[in-house]
């Protein structure tokens, strides 16, 4: 994967997505999810801490570096096909350095466990900027249940992961603590009401296509 530099600003927020080449499936299970997950963490540090090995259950996100972190992580899914993030740029060219880590060592990491050679991913990272405040919070709701924007579920045994995604960090169900959750719970006294909030615009997502479209948050599907 080649790293390219593109014009994205520190101190704001990008919706960063991408899907499989052919729309092909690049989580294919419990392990895959978690891996990915699992390489957030590892590679965002401006100091090389090399690979990553297969990560082990419970997943543990303890490989902090000394260094400052090249982006924020605010919201993830990761469905089979493709990934959501959003992420708030903290150094310079923060967000392609990371990107490329992390594309790079997934690749690595799929085609070896899978006996394959090429790329994984359609190219290279889609981003869109995010405005703070009412386009933030509707992005954010979007991406954390990204799922359900899509009407869809868990398939099959509970065992089985069709999704995976940064809601149950911000319900306090989830220890993980990948994300940093104030830029979207600032202006909510209670997860409670920010629960009720995501409902609502979930809703609103689900009936208002075309503000999707704009936001180029339908592309995925």
């Amino acid at each position: 994967m080649t790293l390219r530099k593109i014009e994205l600003k520190n101190d704001e927020f990008y919706h960063v997505y991408n899907r499989g080449v052919d729309k092909r499936v690049v989580f294919k299970d419990k392990q895959d999810f978690f891996q990915f997950i699992q390489m957030l963490d590892h590679f965002n540090q401006e100091e090389s801490l090399g690979g990553l090995r297969e990560c082990k259950y419970p997943i543990n996100l303890e490989h902090r570096g000394s260094t400052s972190v090249l982006v924020e992580v605010v919201a993830y899914c990761l469905n089979k096909n493709h990934y959501h993030l959003i992420l708030k740029q903290v150094v310079d060219n923060g967000i392609s350095k990371f990107m490329q880590k992390v594309g790079t060592g997934y690749t690595m990491y799929f085609n070896k466990k899978n006996k394959r050679t090429g790329s994984l991913f359609g190219g290279r990272f889609k981003s869109k900027y995010i405005e703070i405040g009412e386009q933030l919070g509707y992005v954010g709701v979007y991406v954390n249940i990204n799922n359900k924007a899509h009407k869809q579920e868990h398939l099959g045994s509970t065992s089985v992961l069709t999704y995976v995604s940064g809601w149950n960090e911000y319900m306090n169900k989830s220890k993980l603590g990948l994300c940093k959750k104030d830029y979207l719970l600032a202006d909510f006294k209670s997860i409670d009401l920010y629960k009720k909030y995501a409902e609502k615009t979930l809703k609103d997502i689900i009936k208002n296509k075309q503000k999707m479209k704009e936001l180029e948050l339908d592309q995925l599907e």
